[in-house]
């Protein structure tokens, strides 16, 4: 009797956390189908980026260098070989030539890629979720980490247009995913495989894809070393298998980093390391930066030009979060460090912990200490947030697990307030997410670039179409105007560009300020967020 009870008793608890667990999945999905569904239903509302139409094209030449080898006639554009962007990595928008065929007009095709780079955000989106789930055995953790990417302003709007950027935020996630997966499954042929083919999917899009190879090769080394000295029983490979896990790693790895790279076809080994070379010293740009009320050259750019941006443009709840989570990290290892082999007790059972850490650390490290080429805010950077949200995860976690009742209900009160104001932020603000500055950062949002790629030119277009009558409109800017790609050809042919035109659109790149004056001009409308302009139309004085 005794043990029938005992038995119903654990049936009933294995059928209701079925049914929680049950209830979390359900939630969880509708949750991602109503960010989908908002995904799709704005994907019209964001203009043409300043990198696209040159991304579109380096596409087609690898598409015409490909297809050449396979016996078609070549299209009418320049030689990979000679092209000046030949190392650029586009093998994740090789899909959107699908959206070419048929010749159908630019509005059609450029739609269809914003939809399809939105679609590669949630595939990072969702093996971000899986990775927190996996490492915090929780549903509400990993929705919250998956929230803080998705939701964060800047990449609601970017993850739409910023096909360099975004790509590499979503590479990067899905690298993270892969980098676990490979570890807890004790190093497979086919996990190795798949992380081989994340990371070298990362490094196609940024170079700096390669730190994943690095940090599991390096954590793999450690762990057999530690292993060999103190028997810790964490790690179960022989140094022997580590090594030729290791080889596995880097073969595959640069075996489907050259299939992703069609120019390093012929020469495999010289290219990859003239593409590492490129972009570890890149120097290709020459513009002008507006950072801390001052225009300057990227030469002049200041060692804390990242920090700054993060701190002025990240939520002030995620900075709360990193802090917080900071300092339970050091207060943990302090109350800690007397135990015996307590360093590596924490190597192999915070690893995740250390390597989010890492993630940051070496990147950004490197970054400094090679001066490289920033602009643009700090979207070269983007990637950071990932493993920063994962750092804040395991506070978060802490205080779920650890922490006293007054502290839960702090930290849980500072996030549904946190998510609370930063949607409402979005949906006042929408489609001028790109330009979010914290509620620090934005007392002095225009003393920094703002919409660096024009994006508020389409709106200013749109109220100029809305308050004009006339047949033909002469419109310029001191943008690019490639919103034009995204009229249909009736819409286009009402609009002239020309030297003297009727209507000009200011976009405030470059410029410090809100007051921008234009000879012969009047400004008439003026898009604004948080009291700084992002775009203003002048219009021809009578």
């Amino acid at each position: 009797m005794r043990h029938q009870k005992l038995h119903k008793a654990k049936y009933r608890y294995s059928r209701n956390l079925h049914k929680k667990i049950g209830g979390w999945r359900y939630l969880i999905l509708f949750l991602m189908c109503i960010y989908i569904v908002i995904g799709i239903s704005t994907v019209g509302d964001y203009s043409v980026s300043t990198d696209e139409p040159n991304e579109r094209r380096t596409m087609y030449i690898n598409l015409n260098y490909i297809t050449t080898l396979l016996g078609k006639e070549p299209m009418d554009v320049p030689e990979l070989d000679s092209y000046v962007d030949k190392y650029y990595g586009i093998f994740l928008q090789m899909p959107t030539a699908l959206f070419e065929v048929g010749h159908k007009g630019l509005d059609y095709i450029y739609h269809c890629r914003h939809l399809y780079t939105f679609c590669v955000c949630m595939m990072g989106y969702i093996a971000f979720y899986y990775l927190c789930q996996k490492i915090f055995s929780s549903y509400w953790v990993a929705l919250l980490g998956t929230a803080m990417i998705a939701l964060y302003p800047r990449f609601f709007a970017e993850q739409f247009y910023n096909i360099k950027d975004m790509f590499f935020v979503a590479a990067y996630m899905l690298a993270m995913w892969a980098t676990y997966m490979v570890i807890e499954g004790n190093f497979t042929l086919k996990r190795i495989v798949i992380f081989s083919i994340m990371t070298a999917l990362a490094t196609n899009v940024r170079i700096v894809g390669i730190v994943f190879v690095i940090l599991l090769l390096g954590y793999m080394w450690a762990a057999c070393i530690l292993e060999k000295i103190y028997a810790a029983g964490y790690y179960t490979l022989t140094c022997k298998k580590t090594l030729s896990v290791s080889i596995a790693i880097i073969i595959f790895y640069f075996v489907f980093l050259v299939l992703m790279y069609p120019v390093a076809w012929e020469n495999p080994v010289r290219t990859i390391v003239e593409i590492f070379t490129k972009f570890s010293n890149y120097d290709d740009w020459s513009g002008a930066i507006v950072f801390m009320g001052k225009i300057i050259s990227k030469e002049e750019l200041p060692w804390n030009y990242i920090p700054v941006w993060m701190l002025i443009s990240i939520p002030i709840w995620y900075i709360l979060l990193f802090l917080m989570t900071g300092i339970l990290a050091v207060w943990s290892v302090l109350s800690k460090i007397k135990k015996k082999n307590i360093l590596v007790n924490l190597f192999f059972q915070y690893k995740y912990f250390i390597w989010c850490i890492l993630l940051v650390i070496v990147p950004m490290g490197t970054i400094l200490v090679k001066h490289a080429t920033l602009y643009s805010g700090w979207r070269h950077c983007y990637f950071l947030l990932p493993p920063l949200v994962l750092f804040a995860l395991y506070g978060v976690d802490h205080i779920i697990k650890k922490g006293k009742k007054g502290c839960m209900i702090a930290v849980f009160l500072l996030i549904i307030l946190g998510i609370t104001l930063q949607v409402r932020w979005i949906c006042i603000n929408h489609p001028y997410e790109m330009v979010y500055f914290n509620s620090i950062g934005k007392t002095w949002a225009s003393d920094f670039d703002r919409d660096y790629w024009h994006m508020a030119e389409l709106q200013a277009y749109e109220w100029i179409m809305e308050n004009d009558d006339n047949d033909k409109i002469t419109i310029n800017s001191s943008g690019t105007l490639f919103f034009l790609n995204l009229l249909s050809g009736e819409q286009r042919e009402r609009v002239e560009k020309t030297q003297d035109p009727m209507y000009f659109i200011e976009t405030y790149r470059g410029k410090v300020g809100n007051e921008v004056e234009i000879d012969g001009y009047e400004e008439i409308y003026s898009i604004v967020v948080d009291n700084f302009k992002v775009a203003s139309v002048f219009q021809k004085k009578a």
